[in-house]
């Protein structure tokens, strides 16, 4: 049972920890991490939420996501994340943090997700993906250019196949992402 801490509306710590199930049944808030993979040629690494997934099963997504367990920091659950979601091993030193972000979604009635989200960034060689994917979590990844993945949200048709990126989060992020492209 994965247990996780609970937060104010800030983004504070306030004391409960509370099992996974529990945070997002009740909508309180909690914490989670984003990781970007990215190559130099502008391409980033994309995930296929496997279709047994509860909230949009068998969409395209962020390269690597988790929750942050109870004691642990963002920089961690995105290296723990990248390893189990995908078998890459990533160090710590290589992440770059490029943004926090609040969202609130209702899923459903009784599953409320109000997180705060810590985004990281890594560069990757620009090679075919050796990948070992949790197959409950990923069922595909995909390595596609930034450009492609903003045309396809840009056309409403083409955006049902990833989940709903929040349009602050993706205009801060993928700008972001555009910066490291040319270092």
């Amino acid at each position: 049972m994965e247990l996780i801490d609970i937060l104010d509306e800030h983004g504070k710590p306030t004391g409960e920890i509370l099992p996974k199930r529990e945070v997002h049944r009740h909508g309180h808030f909690h914490a989670s991490t984003h990781l970007w993979l990215y190559t130099k040629t502008g391409k980033v690494v994309l995930q296929l939420r496997a279709v047994i997934k509860p909230n949009f099963p068998n969409c395209w997504d962020v390269s690597v996501a988790g929750h942050i367990s109870s004691g642990e920091t963002a920089l961690q659950t995105a290296v723990r994340e990248a390893e189990e979601e995908l078998g890459i091993k990533v160090q710590a030193e290589q992440l770059q943090q490029i943004g926090r972000f609040r969202i609130d979604y209702q899923h459903a009635e009784d599953y409320r997700d109000r997180e705060f989200i810590t985004i990281f960034a890594c560069e990757i060689p620009d090679i075919p993906l050796d990948v070992k994917l949790q197959e409950e979590e990923v069922a595909d990844v995909t390595l596609i250019p930034l450009a492609q993945v903003e045309s396809e949200l840009a056309d409403t048709e083409l955006a049902k196949k990833y989940v709903p990126f929040n349009k602050a989060y993706a205009i801060e992020v993928f700008d972001k992402l555009n910066g490291l492209f040319s270092k």
